[in-house]
């Protein structure tokens, strides 16, 4: 059975679908799920910072010793990567020159077992978070925009439809259907206004905050500060073989879902201890000195380059599009601060 006809299967069972229930088994079905075999890299569907080469990791090293050393340089030191992939971000940091080496336990999650299967051997992989974390930081680069959420349409007098997926002629397609449980948090004058609401993100924020101790929660994504958001930005994207497209609905499993995360939303849960670009992130660690070194290290030794040349010279490209404020650089990220009680 394909991925479309065990949607097609589950409506027919159920009833038109939430569109939270529709996304899950589009992207995380394990056998045939987007990210069961897609995901990110050059040759897959979009680039992520970490797959633009090895100076975000090195950056993201640079936070991670900060921390540490700001906790009191601690025996045990956790790095928990969500959403881990096949583990590119993971194999640039444990090739930098951590300070905290020693002390530090890095633990990757990633729900596709085809991927975690590709992480490096120093890594602890789970398919889930672990239940607790003594000191560390909980890390999620473009994570959340792709958990499941569903959508809502403001009707009249302060009414909600939500937006589920039905079939019609074959084919799937939009069913407005009375929102009566589940009802959006939002104040809209309008008609026709939708709006993502993302109760797994929430879910995640609060499963992080109970896992850690000590330390710090980062998610990277593109955000919004609040829905609903301007009319001509389209919240709601699809992206396939590094092409932007708008029909969620078309080729379930061979494409990537993904909204803007709402950070009012996130802030039910806990108020952020800070919100910067991704270009304002990566400047205050010191990307630029990382690049200057890189050009000297190049031309010391481009007569006979060897591995770490060559990469000492992709940083100024690998920069210029981590800092791209139209791009990556425009990422949010979004951090709280965790302090244990005792």
């Amino acid at each position: 059975m394909t991925i479309d006809e065990t949607i097609k299967q589950k409506i027919f069972e159920q009833g038109p679908l939430p569109f939270s229930q529709y996304m899950q088994i589009a992207l995380y079905d394990p056998e045939q799920g987007f990210y069961a075999d897609g995901g990110a890299g050059r040759k897959k569907d979009f680039i992520t910072s970490s797959e633009s080469g090895p100076l975000f990791g090195k950056l993201v090293s640079k936070a991670i010793d900060q921390l540490w050393v700001q906790l009191g340089s601690p025996n045990n030191f956790t790095f928990l990567e969500c959403g881990a992939g096949p583990g590119t971000l993971a194999r640039s940091i444990l090739r930098s020159e951590l300070n905290c080496r020693k002390a530090l336990q890095y633990v990757a999650v990633e729900t596709s077992e085809l991927q975690r299967n590709e992480h490096p051997t120093e890594v602890e992989s789970m398919e889930t978070m672990p239940s607790k974390i003594e000191n560390g930081i909980v890390f999620a680069n473009e994570l959340l925009d792709n958990l499941p959420f569903d959508i809502f349409e403001s009707g009249e007098a302060g009414t909600w439809k939500e937006v589920r997926v039905g079939t019609q002629d074959g084919s799937l397609t939009e069913v407005l259907t009375p929102a009566i449980e589940a009802k959006p948090e939002f104040t809209v004058n309008e008609i026709g206004i939708r709006v993502p609401s993302q109760r797994a993100a929430q879910e995640w924020l609060k499963t992080a905050l109970e896992t850690l101790s000590n330390g710090q929660i980062i998610i990277i994504d593109y955000a919004v500060e609040e829905y609903p958001c301007s009319s001509h930005r389209n919240w709601l994207r699809t992206y396939m073989q590094h092409q932007q497209s708008d029909d969620p609905l078309l080729n379930p499993g061979a494409k990537d879902i993904t909204c803007d995360v709402d950070i009012s939303q996130l802030g039910r849960v806990r108020q952020p201890s800070s919100i910067r670009t991704q270009r304002q992130w990566l400047i205050e660690l010191g990307i630029e000195t990382f690049v200057t070194e890189g050009k000297e290290y190049w031309l010391q030794n481009a007569h006979k380059p060897d591995l770490a040349a060559i990469e000492a010279r992709s940083r100024v490209t690998e920069s210029e599009a981590l800092l791209d404020a139209n791009g990556l650089g425009g990422f949010k990220v979004i951090e709280w601060e965790v302090k244990s009680s005792l």
